[in-house]
C-alpha cells in the first residue's frame, strides 16, 4: 500500500453502535473496510486528487455518528486490517468499473458531510 494511503487508516461502511465505550474489534474492522474503500477509490477508480486530511475527517465523523470512542484506536494494527480490506475489496468478482460506481454512490456523500 503506498505511504500517502498508510496515512489514512483509521476507517468502514456498515454498523451502528448506541455505546461510547472504547472501540472494540468489530467496530476497528469496520473503520478499516471503510479506509479501504477510500483507498480503492483513490487507487483504482480515479479518485486521486481526495485529500487525505478529508478522508481522515469523514473517518471520524462516520465513528463520532456511530458514538464510537476512539481513544484505544491505536491498540488495533489499523494498518494491517486496512491492508486486509483492501485485499478483500479489491478480491470481489466485479467488473472495477461497476465497483468504483457503487463504492462512490455508498461513500463519497460522507466526504460532504465531513466537512
Amino acid at each position: 500500500m503506498k505511504k500517502t494511503t498508510l496515512l489514512m487508516l483509521l476507517l468502514t461502511m456498515l454498523g451502528f453502535s448506541n455505546t461510547s465505550l472504547a472501540l472494540n474489534d468489530l467496530e476497528a474492522e469496520e473503520l478499516a473496510d471503510l479506509t479501504a474503500v477510500f483507498v480503492y477509490l483513490k487507487n483504482e477508480c480515479g479518485y486521486k486528487d481526495l485529500p487525505n486530511a478529508q478522508i481522515k475527517r469523514a473517518i471520524v465523523y462516520f465513528a463520532q455518528q456511530n458514538r464510537w470512542d476512539l481513544s484505544n484506536y491505536n491498540n488495533f494494527n489499523m494498518k494491517a486490517l486496512g491492508e486486509d480490506s483492501y485485499r478483500d475489496l479489491s478480491g470481489i468478482a466485479i467488473p472495477t468499473s461497476n465497483k468504483c460506481k457503487y463504492l462512490a454512490r455508498d461513500s463519497l456523500n460522507l466526504l460532504a458531510y465531513a466537512n
